[in-house]
């Protein structure tokens, strides 16, 4: 099962092996804990213009070798998508960098990655940012796919509590250096995971249109400050 991470640069190229685009978001349902979809970046017109980005059925890619293969001639026009997924493209969700919470609505952390079945979309893992000193220290925390509830228009919610989760592990030993050391770094680490979270959300756009995108990257932001006090 690929990640989220590694299908995103991934190309896309026709029945004919012409080169369609490149995979720049998974997009998931808008509130079932599944993938269902990517946008794709198309090429440039005349290697100069920047075209309007283009989406894909998850059920209409076949992997190959370099990425994805789609069995038709181009890409899908946004009508004809919508059709095969019953809903609209605006109302679907890129989960990375989304807030992520239990159940009883205590803050676990941020979506990082997210492991699932190109053939249904459903999840296996879900990865999840800790926020400063956390992924330093500490690791990302694994959620196992049958904990991922979906997406309740505010943030992803799992049927589990932070201290109930496993740790991909971490640098505790630059931890163990000095407290100064192991700040700096989750310091930096964070700002990289705020940085790439916003980068996606404003290519998105489309999943952004009501606001919910505004207030979920705000969420995000605060989960990921330094806090001093």
């Amino acid at each position: 099962m690929p990640r989220v991470s590694a299908v995103e640069g991934a190309t896309i190229v026709s029945s004919r092996g012409k080169l369609l685009g490149t995979v720049s978001e998974v997009l998931f349902h808008p509130s079932e804990p599944r993938a269902i979809g990517v946008s794709v970046t198309r090429p440039r017109m005349a290697n100069v213009i920047a075209r309007a980005p283009m989406y894909v059925p998850l059920t209409q890619l076949t992997p190959n070798d370099d990425g994805f293969a789609l069995d038709a001639k181009s890409l899908p026009s946004e009508s004809d998508g919508a059709r095969v997924l019953g809903y609209s493209w605006d109302v679907t969700v890129q989960w990375s960098g989304m807030p992520v919470r239990s159940a009883d609505g205590g803050a676990v952390g941020a979506v990082d990655d997210v492991t699932f079945a190109l053939k249904d979309g459903s999840l296996s893992m879900m990865r999840v940012s800790t926020g400063i000193l956390g992924d330093v220290a500490v690791g990302r925390l694994e959620v196992p796919g049958e904990l991922v509830e979906g997406f309740d228009g505010g943030a992803v919610i799992i049927s589990a509590r932070y201290a109930d989760l496993q740790s991909s592990g971490g640098a505790a030993k630059a931890a163990a250096k000095g407290a100064a050391v192991a700040k700096d770094a989750g310091a930096k680490v964070a700002k990289q995971a705020y940085d790439a979270g916003m980068s996606a959300a404003i290519a998105v756009g489309k999943s952004f249109k009501s606001g919910t995108g505004r207030r979920m990257l705000d969420k995000f932001k605060e989960m990921t400050r330094d806090d001093d006090e």
